[in-house]
């Protein structure tokens, strides 16, 4: 097996463009198909196998970024494969058992609203597992990596090969607080309810093996979740799974609200591209 970390990602284009502030959307809330690729090719400048989900109409152009590096894109309806889980979201948003639980101020968060979102977000697990159902992957580690995490050039870091020697008996999540502390079901739904953020979504990692169980696990906790007639996104599905199994988890510091620290802390910089700055930087002298 490859010795890397394989990159499993998607995108799917949920009308975010259209989430502007002259329609009562929050500012920040407002991001088009074509920012979301933007960012992309900040993370596909890795050289790191990536598999890639996303819908038909997307995938030339995603495998055109990528330019000839190993890149596997698999297209996929989601709006048909989940439309019963999707209704299920979208009945518990509006209820208003659910709505009157939530402070004022959360309403505007789409996770509480849009169902296109919280869907998406509730994916990425079953997105890692799918690849290795179709024996996509060639390595050991697999790493979840939001689509759109590298918001810049710098995120990244220079790095050429993202490699790092993560905890292979753990599934690796990464937090941006400290502290966390969930004894009861009870508190986890406070959580989710509440919005507390902690652990992030936008990367998580852990070898074959492990992710089939974090997979079941997660299945577990969003199930769970909606027999409770709450829904979130998948921050607070995973302090449940935090809850329920915490032996399988390990939770990686990337310092205070520093969400996008993943190749910062947890990257090596490869000899090769260290060689390459080097001289660069004695040519510039």
């Amino acid at each position: 097996m490859n010795s890397s970390i394989t990159i499993v990602t998607a995108f799917f284009d949920i009308g975010r463009g259209s989430w502007t502030s002259n329609k009562g959307f929050s500012p920040h809330l407002e991001r088009t198909s074509d920012t979301y690729i933007q960012y992309f090719k900040n993370l596909s400048e890795l050289d790191n196998d990536m598999i890639i989900f996303t819908s038909s109409d997307l995938k030339p152009k995603i495998e055109k970024i990528r330019n000839g590096k190993s890149t596997i894109v698999v297209a996929l309806d989601i709006n048909k494969k989940f439309r019963h889980i999707k209704k299920r979201i979208s009945q518990i948003q509006k209820d208003d058992e659910f709505r009157n639980k939530l402070e004022t101020r959360q309403l505007k968060n789409p996770e509480y609203w849009s169902s296109d979102y919280t869907l998406v977000c509730n994916l990425k697990a079953y997105f890692v597992n799918k690849a290795i159902e179709l024996k996509l992957v060639n390595s050991e580690m697999i790493a979840w990596v939001d689509f759109g995490y590298c918001r810049d050039a710098e995120i990244t870091r220079g790095l050429s090969q993202w490699s790092y020697p993560f905890n292979k008996n753990k599934v690796n999540l990464f937090t941006i607080k400290r502290g966390l502390t969930v004894n009861t079901i009870r508190q986890v739904f406070d959580h989710m309810i509440n919005n507390r953020s902690y652990i992030i979504g936008g990367a998580i990692v852990a070898t074959q093996k492990k992710w089939k169980e974090f997979y079941k696990l997660v299945c577990h906790c969003q199930i769970e979740t909606l027999k409770n007639n709450i829904v979130d996104d998948d921050q607070g599905i995973f302090i449940m799974c935090y809850h329920y199994n915490p032996q399988l988890i390990k939770l990686n510091y990337l310092g205070k609200n520093r969400w996008f620290n993943l190749f910062k802390v947890f990257g090596k910089k490869d000899f090769i591209t260290s060689l390459r700055r080097l001289k660069v930087s004695l040519l510039g002298k």
